[in-house]
């Protein structure tokens, strides 16, 4: 490499992955006793590349950019080592664009798509380096925290936005009379505001559990290897941080194969859902034409294809089937 320029290093790792990628969309695989045979390819390994090219690639490079700062300040990668690679993780994104790399089986999965383009801009031995400690085990499993944590973030801002709109709601309509009901039967009068307040200290709680499920899925798996460790003197807490972990998960084998991080977050939206759906069950409920407690305005509302003085309060249908969908 000394003796190359780096316009001649950057040519020639073109030339390498235009040949890759070329062959990449050449290939056929036919035969069972080939890897991966076609049925696995089309109906396994080839939705999961796309998958993972539509929901992981920002996360899997985030990974890697941290792990290579770990390994410098562990000392397990020299300077020199480290910035090659740096540079090449960084000549990666800028030139790879993965929306129109076509799965062919050629490589297994997005892990070793971008191991070979690194070994095509690095010598095998610098290239591999960045993997010291590391499987795909704890690399998985800690994308999907990272991609966890995004959305559970976005979810909160929503359901927070609900609840200061609750809130406003409840306090302008303090003094606005409805009727309640008890076993589905007229029972007592109240306020609408009385009645949205009840639901406020619901979606409070819905909240404070998305909260606590939050804090299951913000502890780095990255460390535990393929589920032993490793002799590596690896420093997970840094690792941890340089990701935006608050932590990382303690046991080993935890960290690959326990799911609580997935089913925290998958009970409190069950639950957040299924208290929005009793709410909204009460709004369509209400705007019965014998009821006639909630009034729809005319621009949502929409009309029989075969009875004309129908007014069918679609939005509330459709919120109602979407807390069901989810």
């Amino acid at each position: 490499r000394s003796g190359r320029s780096k316009r001649g290093d950057a040519n020639r790792s073109d030339m390498h992955d235009e040949e890759f990628y070329r062959k990449m969309t050449d290939m056929r695989c036919g035969s069972d006793d080939t890897f991966p045979a076609p049925v696995f390819k089309d109906t396994v390994l080839g939705p999961l590349f796309e998958s993972a090219k539509a929901n992981f690639v920002d996360a899997f490079r985030r990974i890697d950019r941290a792990h290579c700062v770990m390994l410098a300040e562990a000392g397990i990668l020299t300077p020199a080592q480290a910035s090659s690679i740096a540079r090449a993780l960084f000549d990666i994104e800028r030139t790879l664009d993965l929306k129109t790399v076509a799965y062919t089986g050629e490589v297994e999965d997005l892990f070793f798509l971008i191991e070979h383009a690194l070994k095509a801009r690095l010598d095998p031995d610098t290239a591999g380096r960045l993997h010291t400690g590391r499987s795909r085990n704890d690399i998985d499993h800690t994308i999907f925290k990272i991609v966890l944590k995004q959305r559970i973030d976005a979810l909160l801002g929503q359901m927070r936005q609900l609840l200061d709109a609750l809130i406003d709601k409840a306090d302008a309509e303090s003094s606005t009379l409805i009727v309640a009901y008890t076993h589905g039967q007229p029972a007592q009068p109240t306020t609408f505001g009385h009645y949205l307040a009840a639901y406020v200290e619901v979606l409070v709680g819905d909240i404070e559990r998305f909260v606590a499920a939050r804090a299951i899925v913000d502890r780095s798996s990255m460390g535990a290897g393929a589920i032993t460790t490793t002799g590596f003197p690896l420093n997970r807490g840094r690792m941890a941080e340089l990701m935006g972990f608050a932590a990382f998960r303690q046991n080993s084998y935890g960290c690959i194969a326990a799911v609580d991080y997935v089913t925290a977050p998958y009970a409190a939206l069950r639950l957040a859902m299924l208290h929005l759906g009793r709410l909204v069950q009460d709004f369509q409920y209400w705007t019965g034409f014998e009821v006639g407690q909630m009034h729809v305005p005319d621009g949502f509302v929409q009309i029989s294809s075969i009875m004309p003085q129908k007014r069918n309060p679609v939005p509330i249908e459709h919120a109602r089937l979407l807390a069901s969908l989810a």
